[in-house]
C-alpha cells in the first residue's frame, strides 16, 4: 500500500468511523482534524473546532496536557482519563485513547474519545455506597471474557430483570446466551473490542425463563495488570419504556390517519407535533405557539384563541368553539377543542387542540336554513322570514331613526293565467317575476312571497316617496318584461312606510287597502297608503 493509499484509507476509516476522533499536532495541540461525531459531541461547528487546540478543551493546565501528549507521542502511554469542556459550557469525562499515525510524511496524534461521564457517575456512587449498589434499579455486572465467559459478579437487580431463582443461577449462564439476535451479538462485541466501552446500546435479551426483554446495556473492557480481561456493565431494563414508546408510535400512527388537524405544544409554548391532516393542510408550523397560530389561522381566530380560548382551557381544561383555518382558497370553517394538561405541580404541561373540518356540514346547514326561510318555487323568503327580518329592521330603524317602508303587490289576473295556460306556466310566471324585481333591488332590500301571487317588499332606510318610486319601476319592469306565452302581465302596488309604533297588523290593513285602490281604479297602478294616525289607527274613512 502506498502512503497515499495509506492516507486515503485513513482518512476514510477517521471520517465513516461513529466514536468520536481528533487529530492533533502534538507540537503545539492544535487540532487539525474533527471526525462528524467529535462535532456532534462537542458542539462546535466543524471550521471553529479546527480552529482551537487541545488545550482549549482538555481542563487541565496546559502543561500537563503537553506532558501527555509527549507520552502519547513516545507511545509510553495511550490511554488516558480527562475531563473536556464542550462548547456550552459543560464539563464531560472522557477516555481518550491515543497514539501516533504519520500521514503525508507528517506524525500526528490519533485520539478516540469516549464519553464516560454516565459511566464514572455510576462508579463513584457504587464506590460511595456499598448498599447502593444491592438497591440499584438498574443491573450491574461483571463478566469474564471468551471463550467461556460466564458471569462473575451481579447484583440483586440482575437477578430480578433475568428472572435468576439465585445468584448461583445467573453465574452459571453465558451472557451471549442471552441474546436474540445473534448479528446485534456480533456487532457488540465488535464495538467493545475496538473502542473497549460501548455506552446505553439497545439489546434485546431473554431471560432466564425464556421471556423477551429490551434492555440498553453499558459495558467497560478492563485489561487487569497480568493481562487478563474482564468486562463490567450496567443493564437497564426498558421493557415498560420501549412498550410505552410502542403505544406512542401506535398513537401517532392512529392520529396520522384522522382526517381532523391535532397539534400539541408544551408548556412553554412550543409546537412539538403536528399531525399528517395539519402537515398537508400547513405545512411546518412554526415552533413558537404564537407564530403558529398566526400561519395557521385568520387575524379573527387568532385573537380569539389568545384572548379567550387559551386562557379558558388553562382555567377549566378545554375551550370549545367554531373557528377557521386558513386554507388556499380563504378560510375553512372548523370545530375547534382546545384542551390543556398539567403536571403534578399543576404547571401546564401541555396545550393540544383538534380541529375538524365542518365546511359541509355548514353549507349543509345553510342549505337547511336558506330552504327553512324561503321559498322553494320562487327563492324569494317565505311570510314567516320575512316577519323575523321586519322585527329586526324595526329596532334598527328605532335605533337609527331611519324610515321604514313596505310594498305590497300581486299580480293582475293571475287565476286567468293558470287557467289558460296552466299551473306549469303559472309557477314559471311567478319565478320570472321574482328575478325581474330582484334586477332592481338592493341588497339590504327583502322580497318575499306573502302567500299565492302576493308579494311583499321591505325597505330598510326608505322614506315613503321612496318607495313609491321604486314601486312604480317595479311596476313597469314586469309590464315590460316578456312572459312567453303569456301575451301581457300587469300587477297592482300598495305602499306604506311604516310608523314609528305601528303595529305591523295595522300597516297590512293600510297595504291592503292600497292594493285594492289599485284594483279597483284599473289595476297595473300604484296607490299609497292613507297615513297612520298618531296612534298606529287608520284615519275615519266617513270623514
Amino acid at each position: 500500500m502506498t502512503s497515499d493509499d495509506h492516507a486515503s484509507f485513513f482518512e476514510q476509516l477517521f471520517n465513516t468511523n461513529p466514536a468520536i476522533k481528533l487529530l492533533i499536532d502534538p507540537s503545539d495541540g492544535r487540532i487539525v482534524d474533527a471526525n462528524a461525531s467529535a462535532v456532534h459531541f462537542y458542539g462546535y461547528p466543524a471550521d471553529v473546532l479546527k480552529q482551537l487546540k487541545i488545550t482549549d478543551i482538555n481542563c487541565l493546565d496546559p502543561e500537563a496536557v503537553h506532558a501527555a501528549m509527549a507520552k502519547a507521542e513516545a507511545c509510553q502511554q495511550l490511554f488516558f482519563e480527562f475531563r473536556h469542556r464542550l462548547a456550552s459550557g459543560e464539563v464531560r469525562d472522557v477516555h481518550v485513547y491515543s497514539g501516533p499515525v504519520c500521514l503525508e510524511g507528517r506524525e500526528y496524534l490519533h485520539s478516540i474519545i469516549i464519553d464516560v461521564t454516565d459511566e464514572k457517575r455510576y462508579y463513584a456512587m457504587l464506590e460511595t455506597y456499598n448498599d447502593l449498589f444491592h438497591n440499584l434499579p438498574v443491573g450491574v455486572y461483571r463478566n469474564s471474557a471468551e471463550p467461556e465467559s460466564r458471569f462473575t459478579a451481579a447484583n440483586p437487580a440482575m437477578l430480578r430483570i433475568f428472572e435468576a431463582e439465585s445468584l448461583e443461577a445467573l453465574l452459571g449462564v453465558r451472557p451471549s446466551s442471552l441474546y436474540v439476535c445473534s448479528e446485534e451479538l456480533k456487532s457488540f462485541i465488535a464495538d467493545l473490542e475496538r473502542d473497549g466501552v460501548v455506552s446505553r446500546r439497545p439489546l434485546r435479551l431473554r431471560t432466564l425463563k425464556g421471556a423477551l426483554i429490551h434492555t440498553e446495556v453499558t459495558v467497560l473492557r478492563q485489561v487487569a495488570e497480568d493481562g487478563s480481561v474482564d468486562f463490567s456493565g450496567i443493564v437497564e431494563d426498558v421493557t415498560a419504556r420501549h412498550a410505552a414508546e410502542m403505544n406512542r408510535d401506535r398513537l401517532t400512527h392512529l392520529l396520522d390517519a384522522s382526517p381532523d388537524i391535532v397539534a400539541i405544544a408544551d408548556g412553554q409554548g412550543r409546537v412539538v407535533y403536528l399531525n399528517k391532516a395539519g402537515r398537508d393542510q400547513f405545512g411546518v408550523l412554526p415552533d413558537k405557539l404564537a407564530d403558529a397560530l398566526v400561519s395557521a389561522h385568520p387575524p379573527w381566530v387568532c385573537h380569539l384563541i389568545e384572548e379567550e380560548g387559551i386562557p379558558y382551557a388553562m382555567e377549566h381544561g378545554y375551550w370549545y368553539a367554531e373557528t377557521a383555518v386558513l386554507g388556499r382558497d380563504g378560510e375553512i370553517p372548523v370545530s375547534q377543542l382546545i384542551v390543556t394538561r398539567r403536571n403534578e405541580s399543576g404547571e401546564i404541561d401541555s396545550i393540544a387542540t383538534i380541529m375538524r373540518d365542518i365546511s359541509q356540514t355548514k353549507q349543509h346547514q345553510a342549505e337547511l336554513e336558506y330552504h327553512a326561510g324561503h321559498d322553494p318555487l320562487t327563492g324569494a323568503v317565505n311570510r314567516n322570514r320575512f316577519l323575523d327580518l321586519l322585527a329586526r329592521e324595526r329596532k334598527r330603524a328605532h335605533r337609527s331613526g331611519e324610515p321604514l317602508s313596505l310594498i305590497m303587490f300581486d299580480l293582475d289576473h293571475f287565476k286567468r293565467i293558470n287557467d289558460t295556460f296552466g299551473h306549469s306556466v303559472g309557477d314559471m310566471v311567478l319565478k320570472k317575476l321574482v328575478h325581474t324585481c330582484h334586477a332592481l333591488l338592493r341588497d339590504v332590500d327583502v322580497l318575499a312571497r306573502w302567500g299565492g301571487e302576493e308579494f311583499m317588499v321591505l325597505l330598510p332606510a326608505t322614506p315613503l316617496t321612496g318607495a313609491v318610486n321604486l314601486a312604480e319601476r317595479l311596476r313597469q319592469a314586469i309590464a315590460d318584461e316578456p312572459f312567453t306565452p303569456v301575451p301581457t302581465l300587469t300587477s297592482s302596488f300598495g305602499v306604506a312606510e311604516l310608523g314609528e309604533e305601528e303595529a305591523e297588523a295595522q300597516c297590512y290593513k293600510r297595504l291592503d287597502k292600497a292594493l285594492y285602490r289599485a284594483k279597483a281604479t284599473g289595476r297595473n297602478r300604484v296607490c299609497m297608503a292613507e297615513p297612520a294616525t298618531l296612534n298606529g289607527s287608520l284615519p275615519d274613512e266617513s270623514r
